[in-house]
């Protein structure tokens, strides 16, 4: 006869490898270390005794979400942290996405051509745009809400932001978006909260647009401001049922919280759904994970000091 420990132990074991499929990296890891029952002075001593030498607070910091593991040093003790914990392996490594910086002094922020490779006229669409007040902008808070429409392509984006000036000045921040559509049937922006819609313009050759997104009044140094607005796409009439669609965010700088939505409308529910990200131009080195769809036919995936780097989810039919 099952008893209660044997089922919540089945429960966690359960849990946990949904986790380490999932992520995030701080949960699993957490999970794992409660499925195992060591305590974290244990694991330091079964990772001493294998030569690798990690301090009961990294550990502690790696389980929490403070920090994660991005150094050789690390990433080598996290191997044999996984062995300890008796999870499969690269298990929790596969969860890690790309080096995230922290703010460093002299750190170098990509340039508008590193985040868009294969559209070098990025550059020459904001040519007449001050980009100037938005570099002193910190992203802190960032949630994308995208509606996915019954053709199984993004209809509109819902975009809620929080961010903190830098300097005093700033006054608008800058929206670039690829709605991959066609000229004369540009997205619309509506929807604006706390900002108004300033300067359009599009690319000649290609489907990017950029706008200004006017604030009510200029920022002090320090002073937070929330702005949200949506873009909504254009129909298409006679467009073909997607087969693999995807939505993510190109990022100059980190974001302390990145929450991206999507939603899909009841007639195009994927078969599959995966969340990726990847350095800054490089999809060659980008890390993915599957995800679960909701009772909602939603999904989310959730990044916390993320950036530089694509972030995104991607579908399929």
């Amino acid at each position: 006869m099952a008893t209660d420990f044997d089922r919540a132990g089945e429960h966690r074991r359960e849990e946990l490898g949904g986790l380490l499929e999932q992520g995030p990296f701080n949960v699993a890891l957490r999970a794992a270390i409660v499925a195992r029952g060591l305590s974290l002075d244990r694991i330091q001593d079964r990772l001493a005794r294998k030569g690798v030498q990690v301090s009961l607070a990294t550990l502690s910091y790696w389980q929490s979400g403070q920090r994660r593991p991005e150094r050789p040093t690390s990433l080598r003790a996290l191997e044999h942290l996984e062995t300890v914990l008796e999870v499969p392996p690269n298990s929790l490594r596969n969860l890690l996405g790309p080096p995230s910086p922290r703010g460093r002094r002299g750190g170098s922020v990509p340039g508008l051509a590193d985040l868009w490779p294969a559209k070098p006229e990025v550059a020459g669409l904001l040519g007449d745009v001050p980009t100037t007040p938005d570099r002193s902008l910190r992203r802190l808070t960032l949630h994308d809400r995208v509606l996915v429409g019954p053709d199984g392509r993004e209809q509109a984006v819902r975009c809620t932001q929080v961010m903190r000036a830098d300097c005093g000045g700033p006054d608008r921040a800058l929206l670039v978006y690829d709605w991959d559509g066609s000229a004369g049937e540009e997205p619309v922006v509506t929807g604006l909260r706390n900002c108004t819609l300033g300067k359009v313009v599009t690319s000649e050759v290609s489907s990017l647009f950029a706008a200004e997104l006017l604030f009510e009044r200029p920022l002090a140094k320090g002073e937070h401001v929330l702005i949200e607005f949506e873009v909504r796409n254009p129909r298409r009439e006679h467009a073909e049922p997607a087969t693999t669609e995807a939505y993510f965010r190109r990022f100059r700088r980190s974001v302390r919280e990145y929450l991206l939505e999507v939603c899909f409308d009841p007639a195009a529910v994927p078969r599959r759904c995966q969340h990726f990200t990847s350095p800054p131009g490089d999809t060659s080195a980008e890390t993915a994970q599957l995800l679960k769809l909701g009772l909602s036919d939603s999904v989310l995936a959730l990044g916390r000091d993320f950036g530089p780097g694509h972030f995104g989810i991607r579908w399929y039919y």
